[in-house]
């Protein structure tokens, strides 16, 4: 078993099915062409040509909040395709020690059911932020409404300290496309 990191537009076409097939089984979701874009780092977990567990990070930016421009990796994707060997933590990990080594805020939503794995792999845990993360489309804003809560790896910029550290203040982020 080896972690290998790809671009987006580097993915195979085996890997490519392989993927489209684990997003919508585990998410019920179609894997869209934009999520293939070279602004998507995967880390893939392979024995030979199978993948075990598969996550993404993306840099999303910019992020603003209060006067402040920031910049995170966020988190997606992630799925072992055979839940309990511990397939899962070794991407998450591997994701988690990346955005460290590249001072960079690691950043994601999740079912609440999914914290503790997420803080088993080093993450903290945010559990009443979520809303605060805002999309402007036009007039609409847009939030994410489906129960999730914010895990993160903080980085020196201390973006998420900051932002705990206003809870009345909303966060604007670029893109819809985090949860």
């Amino acid at each position: 078993m080896e972690i290998f990191l790809k671009k987006g537009s580097e993915l195979s076409i085996d890997e490519l099915a392989q993927i489209k097939d684990a997003i919508f089984r585990e998410f019920k979701v179609p894997f869209q062409i934009a999520d293939q874009s070279p602004d998507r780092l995967f880390f893939l977990l392979k024995q030979e040509n199978k993948i075990l567990s598969m996550g993404a990070l993306w840099e999303v930016k910019p992020v603003s909040f209060e006067g402040e421009e920031f910049s995170f990796f966020g988190v997606l994707n992630v799925v072992a395709n055979e839940k309990g060997k511990g397939h899962g933590r070794q991407v998450v990990e591997a994701m988690r020690k990346y955005a460290l080594a590249h001072n960079k805020t690691a950043f994601g939503f999740c079912m609440p059911k999914n914290k503790g794995f997420y803080a088993k792999c080093g993450f903290q845990i945010e559990e009443n932020s979520t809303q605060r993360f805002v999309y402007a489309k036009g007039t609409e804003r847009i939030t994410n409404k489906d129960g999730q809560i914010i895990f993160y790896q903080e980085s020196s910029d201390n973006f998420m300290k900051k932002v705990l550290a206003q809870p009345e203040k909303e966060v604007s982020i670029p893109t819809e496309k985090l949860w």
